[in-house]
Parts: C-alpha cells; structure tokens; sequence
C-alpha cells in the first residue's frame, strides 16, 4: 500500500510533478478543511497515474491503492466522454449516488484528481460548491513553487464561502 508522503519529505510523483514539505502541509490543510466544513466521510488526493498523494476520514475495507487507481481512471474516462461529446470543462465533477453516502471524482488541475464521499443528508449543491473550490486550490498548490505558497489565498472561510453561493447563485440568471 502507498502512505501518503510525511510533511518533512520531497515526493517526486509521474510526469515530473514534485510535491515539497509546504506544499503537502498546504494540501492537508485544504483536505482538512472540506472535511469538516463539506462534512466528508472520506477524502483520497491522487495523482492521475492513481498514486495516491494524501486520505483522509473513514477509510473502510477497501483497498486503496486500487482505488486510487480506479479513482484515477475513472476521471480520465469521464475526460474523454465529455471530450467526445464536446462538453469538456475544467474541474468537471461525476456525482456517483449511493444508498447511504454520494461519491463526487473531480480534477483538481492537471495532474491530480480529488475523491470525496459525503453522507446521504449532506445537500449536493453545497458538497459541489465545496469540492469544487477545494479542487481549484488544489490544483493552484501542485502548480506553485513553494516560495509562492504564502501568497495563495487558501481555506473556506465564511468569507469565501459567501462569495462563493453569491457568484453560484448570481450564475443561475445568466444565460
């Protein structure tokens, strides 16, 4: 099974991405946060190659590394449907339905993608708005140079998190 990297190490991942001590600490504490505010059951950050980079919450039985993988192909198949059918966005989410939790797969910039399990009560719009964001800080992470990081505005704050429904909802009078 891979462990995700420890916050004092450099890990080098596919296609040349290198992930330093601050980065990894800003990932934690973006995955950390959609935790508690999403809420999520359950967080995996891999690479699209399907190593995995960071997990959070309930892990259950399953095993991970497969599912990393699966995650990662998963999105990559997703891509090319909505390439074919000429729907093809950035962060692009699939909602998968369960019985008793949803399951969202985005990208989170070009060379990661984002798993996150929610519980069955927690409204999807809000779970989306969420993800969403947290995919987009994501990806501006991976792409920094750590000296960079302390310039990123990072985190779902109330602040952000008000402008955010504000521009979702300003969005749904636009044509």
């Amino acid at each position: 099974m891979t462990i995700p990297p420890l916050p004092d190490e450099t890990v080098n991942l596919p296609g040349g991405v290198t992930l330093f001590p601050g980065q990894d600490k800003a990932l934690d504490a973006i995955l950390d946060d959609l935790k508690d505010k999403c809420p999520a059951l359950f967080i995996l950050l891999a690479h699209t190659s399907g190593q995995i980079i960071s997990l959070k919450g309930e892990r259950g039985k399953a095993d991970l590394v497969a599912l990393g993988s699966l995650v990662a192909g998963d999105l990559a198949a997703s891509q090319e449907i909505a390439r074919l059918t000429e729907q093809y966005q950035n962060y692009q989410m699939t909602l998968r339905e369960g019985t008793q939790s949803n399951a969202f797969i985005t990208e989170a910039g070009q060379y990661t993608v984002l798993y996150v399990r929610i519980d069955k009560e927690v409204p999807l719009g809000w779970a989306r708005l969420l993800i969403k964001e947290a995919s987009r800080q994501v990806a501006e992470v991976i792409a920094a140079k750590p000296e960079e990081l302390q310039d990123l505005d990072l985190g779902l704050t109330e602040e952000r998190l008000s402008s955010l429904v504000g521009d979702d909802l300003n969005s749904i009078w636009k044509s």
